[in-house]
């Protein structure tokens, strides 16, 4: 018996031995960490200035001869102009633009209102360069513009909105007289449009042009005026259009000028008709070809100024657009 109870007891101390060997420790008990989301923060890209468009354009001025003017008989101003535009995001656009005039003739015994003898050819007559910033918003946009010529520098404030079927534009200006006469006086001067009514292709438009001199003295030009305000309807539309041509004709008319001299008496007021017809190409997608011709018929009432015939002014453009 005592032999039986030994064997029973090393079976038991085997098999505990066995069992530790064989079954696996229990895996240590671990602790996820909290998952904490992070914003994402998106960066976005510093605006880059870009150019959008490059252009040239010729304008051709041609001037009645009538009430003894002595403007040139081929064009009183010739008009090459070079045109930059550029962007800096999606809300600032810039413009810059030179342009040379000359003046040009093919009289040999041309002779203008001053007296002076120029015969025939091509004369250098002006300069300008414009430089311009824009500021667009929803609905309307604010500018600022430098124009610099010979004889006087110019500020702008240029201000436009739209609102569909409403919209309109103004363009006020102070112009700084530095020419070669020492009276000259600077003067201020307003073009807008305040009020155009869209409806499909077609628009109606009121617009008004006014120049304040500062002076009360000769310096003004023209001589001894105060001031100048005058009032046009008009109506332009689209008349064709296709994928690559459009065609456009506008007419103005001026219903009513206002010229007050120094001396308190009304100047000539012109109630002149205009006619402009349009035309522009695509001949690429970024290629554009554009022209005009304008046509005025000035037709004089005169007031307590020097009574004039009527005459007529003529201007033809031609140029070209490539949008980058």
């Amino acid at each position: 018996m005592k032999k039986l109870a030994l064997l029973l007891a090393a079976l038991s101390v085997a098999s505990v031995s066995y069992a530790k060997e064989v079954m696996p420790e229990a895996a240590p008990v671990v602790e996820e960490a909290p998952v904490v989301e992070q914003e994402v923060v998106e960066v976005k890209a510093a605006p880059v200035l870009r150019v959008t468009s490059v252009g040239q354009e010729l304008v051709v001025e041609n001037k009645s001869n009538a009430n003894d003017r002595g403007y040139e008989d081929v064009g009183d101003a010739i008009h090459l102009k070079n045109k930059v535009g550029l962007a800096l995001g999606d809300s600032w656009t810039f413009d810059l633009m030179a342009r040379k005039t000359w003046s040009a003739s093919i009289d040999d015994n041309e002779v203008l209102a001053t007296g002076e003898k120029t015969g025939s050819g091509m004369k250098s007559k002006a300069h300008r360069i414009e430089l311009a910033a824009t500021r667009h918003f929803e609905n309307f946009s604010l500018g600022l513009r430098w124009r610099g010529e010979k004889n006087q520098d110019a500020i702008f404030l240029p201000v436009s909105y739209n609102y569909g079927m409403v919209s309109g534009w103004f363009d006020p200006a102070y112009y700084f007289v530095n020419g070669d006469d020492a009276n000259a006086e600077d003067y201020f001067y307003l073009e807008a449009e305040p009020v155009v009514l869209s409806y499909g292709p077609v628009q109606l438009a009121y617009y008004f042009e006014g120049y304040k001199w500062t002076g009360e003295g000769d310096g003004n030009v023209p001589i001894d005026t105060k001031s100048d305000y005058a009032h046009q309807a008009r109506l332009r539309g689209t008349v064709y259009s296709n994928d690559a041509f459009s065609v456009g004709l506008e007419y103005r008319y001026q219903f009513a000028q206002d010229v007050e001299m120094v001396n308190g008496n009304k100047n000539v007021e012109n109630n002149r008709h205009i006619g402009v017809l349009s035309g522009a190409y695509n001949v690429t997608e970024n290629l554009t070809l554009a022209g005009y011709y304008q046509y005025e018929f000035n037709k004089y009432e005169q007031h307590e100024g020097t009574a004039m015939d009527d005459d007529y002014y003529g201007e033809f453009g031609l140029g070209w657009t490539y949008n980058f």
